[in-house]
């Protein structure tokens, strides 16, 4: 009878423990994810400076190509020119070619860091929103979608998010 009433008892106990340890697994939280991909796509700010850097590579581009066409018209008069004045062209082209490495270069690096430095703006804008999202409406966790594997549509705060993030910006005045 001894034994019946301890197995019962840690039968009892064994139950509550389960119980408790699912039950602390549902008391994780209110949790929702955001599709960042969507949400860096559709934030207006992404779209101005996307603009932004297209004009400035655009310039760019446009500046490049009129060196390399300097140096073309210099190369194409150079069959022209005595073996003296060739030699003394031929200088000239290497420089401006050697000038237009450099030059493309370094605009491809300027391109970059300044996409970089917005890039970063954009996201720590992004990441504020959610932050302040998830403070005011009670949420523990909002995970990014590249690191679920399953979401309800109804956990997706994307669009929320979206909405405050357009909301909020204020594009710079031209």
């Amino acid at each position: 009878m001894l034994k019946r009433r301890a197995v019962a008892v840690t039968g009892v106990l064994l139950f509550f423990a389960i119980f408790g340890m699912t039950s602390g697994a549902y008391a994780a939280g209110k949790m929702a994810y955001v599709d960042l991909s969507q949400t860096f796509d559709k934030y207006e700010k992404t779209k101005v400076y996307d603009e932004a850097l297209a004009v400035t590579q655009s310039s760019k581009e446009k500046e490049l190509e009129q060196m390399a066409n300097e140096i073309k018209a210099i190369e194409d008069k150079m069959s022209l020119l005595s073996e003296k004045e060739k030699a003394t062209k031929q200088k000239e082209s290497d420089e401006k070619n050697k000038k237009l490495k450099q030059m493309s270069q370094q605009i491809a690096l300027d391109l970059r860091k300044d996409r970089d430095e917005k890039l970063k703006e954009i996201l720590q804008d992004i990441e504020k929103v959610i932050q302040s999202y998830a403070q005011k409406n009670g949420y523990d966790f909002i995970f990014n979608d590249r690191v679920l594997l399953y979401g309800t549509a109804s956990a997706d705060v994307t669009q929320d998010i979206i909405e405050l993030l357009n909301g909020s910006y204020k594009p710079p005045k031209k």
